[in-house]
């Protein structure tokens, strides 16, 4: 074997098998096959059901929801306007369809509510009979 073949060497990231990467690729050829499965299964299930979870896709598939997000960030599966897969506005977290995810809801709202709380204070301490001073000096 050549010096350039040795380097090429590597174990695959997901079943660690020992194969030759000449492109620097990190997975073998056989795990590569395997992906390009499940994205076939997952792009077409949402062709088919347009309106479905990531968890619903997860389940029907049997593909991690981490790699489902992963495609539709990437680009590789585009979605239809009436999909509920959706990502955060404020974060890109997934979320159930909205606009925000539940975190972000959660801190938007706390902050909106403590923003109130702080500005009705301030009128209470303004509210009340004042006199005003007509002849000034």
């Amino acid at each position: 074997m050549t010096d350039n073949k040795l380097n090429a060497l590597r174990n695959c990231k997901k079943c660690n098998r020992l194969f030759s990467s000449v492109d620097g690729n990190s997975l073998c050829s056989r795990c590569n096959d395997d992906i390009d499965d499940e994205f076939t299964r997952v792009r077409e299930y949402i062709y088919d059901n347009p309106s479905s979870s990531v968890k619903d896709v997860s389940i029907a598939t049997g593909v991690e929801a981490d790699a489902i997000l992963k495609w539709i960030r990437e680009g590789k599966i585009v979605l239809s306007k009436g999909s509920s897969i959706a990502f955060c506005d404020r974060c890109g977290e997934p979320t159930d369809g909205g606009r925000f995810c539940a975190k972000c809801v959660h801190e938007l709202s706390t902050g909106l509510k403590s923003g109130i709380g702080e500005s009705t204070e301030a009128q209470r301490q303004r509210m009340g009979m004042h006199i005003k001073d007509a002849r000034k000096k």
